[in-house]
């Protein structure tokens, strides 16, 4: 087990079983005084001191403020100033602990990346007296601002509640979902076609439609442009039929061709409908018509292609831009640069969320 420890003063207090009953007034520890906790785990070799976020809270947020004064001297005492250099230069030192901490206290951590401890002092006091006005407005629950707060904290720990129980009972729910693939060919040549029900009408890249020797067929009559998720789209034409074998079983399917689509073929409402298929999840498999079954590709062979221009990912990663400072958190707990920038991407630069989905990557369940 850990042993907690006290600094206080440059004084090292241990607790254990004998003074847990021991008050702060016995160990001299008085209002507005800094006080680091530090949690030593048992080792055969020394370790530096784990600044954890809490410490950082503990920090910040020092002594609660007493009911019998409401002011706050912004000035720090000199046992103050030790313990807060101290934390600064650990911080300093440690680019892991910095990335760790960096989206629990970011002015602090950015003044430690400038090397700037009048900055840090600063924006440590800043925050102590945000933290000191926070609790004076709920120590009163009946004036506004109380109970805005107070609101404000009840919802925090309600939505860190209801994470807690997904990460728990349905971790599944930050694993990222495959789209939904099938092989067949068109015109006797094998392609990889994305199954989307919520595209109206079926596509053909123009790349395909040439590869398999059906441009020949395209109506250019249909010419035009179109416009979707991905902006404007140039529309060169319509097949009107062409044949599509799925597994031994052959149909007749009409494509829009499109040029410059990161998909070569989407099978959407219109072909979907026409044929009856079925998008059998409980086995993994698309049903066309009343006679051929084909499953969906496994991961491992779904086309790692940009989905954004289709509409089938969410429309606020399409202007993501990636916050360095999460990306350096997910690179420092060992992940390749290029899978973090995809899945903060993908997370909308929720690092925690990130993070859970590189681990299921890394270790599935």
């Amino acid at each position: 087990m850990s042993q907690l420890k006290i600094i206080h003063n440059g004084h090292t207090i241990n607790v254990n079983a004998n003074n847990l009953k021991t008050t702060l007034n016995d160990w001299k520890i008085y209002d507005n005084d800094v006080i680091v906790l530090v949690a030593d785990m048992p080792t055969t070799s020394s370790v530096q001191p784990q600044f954890s976020s809490a410490v950082i809270t503990d920090l910040v947020k020092s002594i609660r403020v007493p009911q019998d004064s409401m002011r706050r001297d912004k000035n720090l005492k000199d046992s103050e100033l030790a313990e807060l250099r101290t934390l600064f230069d650990g911080l300093r030192n440690s680019a892991e602990r910095r990335n760790r901490l960096r989206n629990v206290v970011p002015n602090l951590i950015a003044a430690v990346d400038q090397n700037n401890f009048d900055m840090f002092k600063m924006k440590y006091i800043a925050e102590r007296q945000s933290a000191f006005a926070r609790e004076r407005a709920m120590l009163d629950p009946t004036s506004a601002e109380g109970q805005r707060l107070i609101a404000e904290q009840i919802q925090r720990e309600n939505i860190d509640f209801s994470h807690q129980f997904a990460m728990e009972h349905m971790p599944e729910a930050y694993i990222p979902v495959s789209m939904l693939y099938i092989k067949m060919k068109i015109n006797g040549v094998e392609v990889k076609a994305f199954v989307d029900s919520g595209a109206q009408v079926s596509i053909l890249s123009d790349s395909v439609a040439q590869r398999c020797n059906l441009m020949r067929l395209v109506d250019q009559r249909f010419q035009a442009t179109v416009h979707g998720v991905g902006g404007a789209q140039q529309l060169l034409g319509k097949i009107h039929a062409c044949q599509v074998q799925i597994e031994e079983q052959f149909f007749s399917c009409n494509f829009d061709v499109l040029a410059n689509r990161d998909i070569d073929v989407l099978l959407g409402l219109d072909i979907l409908k026409r044929h009856r298929c079925v998008i059998d999840l409980q086995i993994n498999c698309l049903r066309f018509g009343e006679s051929a079954v084909t499953h969906f590709l496994p991961d491992s062979e779904v086309p790692q292609r940009n989905l954004e221009r289709f509409g089938t990912t969410n429309a606020t990663t399409a202007n993501v831009e990636v916050d360095s400072a999460k990306l350096a958190s997910l690179m420092a707990l060992g992940f390749e640069e290029a899978a973090a920038r995809a899945m903060l991407i993908q997370c909308g630069n929720d690092v925690e969320a990130a993070a859970a989905n590189l681990l299921a990557k890394k270790s599935p369940l």
